[in-house]
């Protein structure tokens, strides 16, 4: 941008700040306005300054015949100012492959999904969608062998694209397969007005070019974005267009849909939104299987009640209909919304208007971090990202100011070689042996080594939604805890007892049922954040502290993230007299390379003490054992004492040793495992897991677990590690790692 452009701009964004809005905010409306004022004629630039000085755009004033509506419907800038609609959870819904794991019960309305194809060591392989029951094999032999069968096939983006579509696959015969235009996929594009096959995979000359098995994996291999393999369907005869719904979810109880249309491309080659009554009828037609989409999308919404606001749309197949896809970025109809939708949306900006301040430290902190990645960016490793660049940083600060027992050039040493300077001794690191073990910057520069669906398991609610299949290795899902508008709400989750409601009341009613319960962070790792809540003798109990039932709830009231509140766990007899206050977890380290072949790479058992309250972090005073994956035997357990690990052979607050078998190891190593076969696209994970009397139960799932011990790795686990940086080396043409 020019300097004359730049202040053009700055200016802009001064005045609209004057009036209450975020740097943010002007900035985006800024955007609006520029290309407003491109696409408006000369006559017309007094109308549309006047609908800009109100907060709509041009097309706006005839939209909702502003002149006599301005202060009775949402304006554009205001729509602007509440986006993002939805908190974190609207990953749930931005990619075929989680919606089908979140909305399993619910998949009769889904696309059925065969195989997704993703990116692993430079090269697309298929994995089975259906990894419960396999009800297909493995790999790109299995999706030919289906295909077969099947007939044809529909290959597909996995997330919404303008510029990437889906395409049919057909078996022809023999060892000859034809890619042609998906009816449903070209329609879709048709409608949105986008170009089909930006790829350029069909012709003009050849709109059904056929493939070998060869030259059609081939063909895939050259996919560089996710795609799936789904089923193919079709439309309804008689009916053309998509239906479109919007959804709120008001504080995780009332589920509404607001509005309701039938987009098509009208004659002008136009996008048309025709209303649809709440009857079904759109332009004088019904719309099939009308009140079976309602009752579906309204079950839908309420299950994932935690995204407040979205769109889902629908195609009318013969017998019934598919949910083609969601947004939770939801754009507003070309034509006037209807009247429920419009007070849904001027509540909320209204409430988000009384909670907003302008903060203008807020606006200098997002500039400087923008700065801050810019110049790590350019001046860092490639590939490493701003917020791991970051932690090195002040990894790198911690080991300078702490570590005493390192000189200066020792310290030197060890970060120029990507160490933290205590290294030395824990690893003994020498100009000889240092390279190897991977390094703390190496492993900060991996980061992330998982791909896209790592978002599965990056909170405690998702992994419960997720993992529904597996319950049975969860603890007991009761409530989540969600600040909405400044309120605090709750929600009731899938292990929660019949007819229990959502209120402290009931939350409290439960609390004296169960005697014991956990409350925690959705995010966060190394136990903090976690509370052990009591009833016992008509007393309150917070982490072994006297509270009263408003205490506790104006605590609650305090946690600006999202907490759940799950069954406490009580640890197998055998690991429980060694320390009883803690879960004392087992780690376990697995990997996935391959997609199809879980292992099992390190375990070893984290125990609390007197130092560590009810969890059992090791670097906050707790004590590791290491723990053989094919015995389960545990022994050698040491304590961190100013980053040296020491021998602890007795607990030093129950005196008990510290040396035995794992209860129900098998068990637990095979089902660990049959949960990394459940979700092949997760290459590397950090199971939590605490041993019970029964069984075991997962506590959490680490998408980048800390490093542990990392000079007891195996030959096969630090060869793993070298190929991930190495392939991450070649992706960023670096000589060296």
């Amino acid at each position: 941008m020019n300097p004359i452009g730049r202040l053009k701009k700055e200016r802009f964004i001064a005045s609209w700040r004057k009036r209450g809005c975020s740097r943010r905010l002007a900035n985006s409306w800024y955007k609006k306005v520029l290309v407003d004022e491109a696409s408006v004629s000369a006559e017309n630039r007094k109308d549309m300054e006047w609908a800009h000085e109100r907060g709509f755009l041009y097309e706006s004033i005839e939209k909702y015949d502003l002149k006599r509506n301005s202060d009775r419907v949402i304006s554009d800038l205001d729509y602007l100012f509440l986006q993002p609609f939805n908190n974190s959870f609207s990953k749930w819904i931005g990619d075929l492959v989680t919606i089908e794991h979140i909305l399993a019960r619910y998949s009769m309305f889904l696309p059925r999904l065969y195989f997704n194809i993703i990116r692993r060591e430079h090269e697309n392989i298929f994995l089975p969608s259906d990894t419960l029951n396999r009800s297909v094999g493995e790999g790109y032999d299995a999706f030919v062998e289906l295909l077969e069968k099947r007939g044809k096939l529909v290959v597909r983006p996995t997330a919404p694209s303008r510029r990437r579509c889906s395409y049919l696959v057909e078996h022809v015969g023999g060892d000859q397969f034809a890619l042609k235009s998906d009816p449903i996929g070209s329609e879709w594009f048709r409608i949105f007005g986008y170009h089909y096959d930006r790829m350029a995979l069909l012709s003009a000359e050849d709109e059904s070019p056929l493939y070998t098995k060869s030259d059609l994996h081939e063909l895939f291999s050259k996919f560089e974005y996710g795609h799936v393999i789904c089923d193919y369907f079709e439309q309804a005869s008689g009916f053309s267009g998509v239906v479109k719904l919007y959804v709120a979810n008001e504080r995780l109880a009332k589920t509404e849909i607001l509005d309701a249309y039938v987009l098509d491309r009208g004659q002008d080659s136009g996008l048309v939104y025709a209303p649809i009554s709440a009857e079904g009828v759109c332009d004088g037609r019904s719309v099939p299987h009308w009140s079976d989409m309602v009752e579906a999308v309204k079950g839908m919404a309420s299950y994932i009640s935690e995204i407040e606001f979205f769109t889902v749309y629908l195609i009318p197949t013969k017998d019934s209909f598919v949910v083609y896809s969601f947004s939770a970025n939801p754009t507003l109809p070309l034509v006037e919304h209807s009247q429920e939708l419009n007070e849904y949306l001027m509540n909320r900006a209204k409430k988000k208007h009384e909670l907003f301040e302008v903060d203008a430290s807020y606006d200098w902190h997002t500039i400087k971090t923008r700065h801050e990645n810019r110049l790590i960016r350019k001046l860092c490793r490639s590939g490493v990202r701003p917020y791991m660049q970051k932690l090195w940083f002040d990894a790198v600060k911690s080991d300078f100011h702490n570590t005493k027992s390192t000189t200066l050039r020792q310290k030197l040493w060890c970060w120029r070689r990507g160490f933290q300077s205590f290294r030395i001794e824990q690893y003994h690191l020498t100009e000889e042996t240092y390279r190897t073990y991977i390094s703390d910057y190496q492993y900060h520069w991996l980061n992330r080594i998982n791909n896209r669906f790592q978002i599965w398991v990056n909170d405690k609610t998702t992994t419960r939604y997720v993992l529904e299949p597996y319950k049975h290795l969860l603890a007991e899902y009761y409530y989540i805890i969600i600040k909405m508008e400044g309120e605090t709400c709750l929600k009731t989750l899938q292990d929660a007892p019949d007819g229990m409601g959502a209120t402290f009341a009931d939350l409290f009613s439960l609390l004296q049922a169960k005697g014991l319960l956990a409350l925690k962070p959705s995010s966060g790792t190394h136990g903090d954040g976690f509370y052990r809540l009591e009833y016992a003798g008509c007393r309150y109990l917070v982490n072994g502290e006297e509270k009263s039932e408003a205490d506790i709830e104006e605590m609650i009231r305090g946690f600006n993230s999202y907490y759940i509140v799950t069954e406490y766990l009580f640890l197998h007899e055998e690991l429980r007299r060694i320390y009883p206050h803690s879960v004392n977890t087992i780690r376990v380290a697995v990997v996935n390379q391959s997609g199809f072949e879980p292992k099992i790479m390190q375990t070893y058992m984290r125990i609390g003490s007197s130092s560590t309250g009810f969890t059992d972090n090791v670097g906050y005073g707790g004590i590791c054992a290491k723990v053989d994956i094919d015995t389960g035997e545990y022994y050698c357990p040491e304590r961190i004492v100013d980053h040296v690990f020491v021998p602890c052979p007795v607990h030093p607050d129950t005196g008990v040793r510290i040396k035995g078998i794992v209860p129900n190891w098998s068990y637990m190593c095979e089902e660990v495992k049959s949960v990394c076969s459940f979700m092949p696209e997760l290459e590397y994970l950090g199971f939590d897991i605490a041993i019970t009397d029964d069984g075991f139960k997962i506590l959490e799932i680490n998408i980048h677990q800390d490093l542990h011990k990392v000079y007891e790795h195996s030959d096969e686990f630090r060869e793993y590690f070298r190929d991930k940086m190495r392939l991450k080396a070649e992706a960023y043409h670096l000589d060296t790692w």
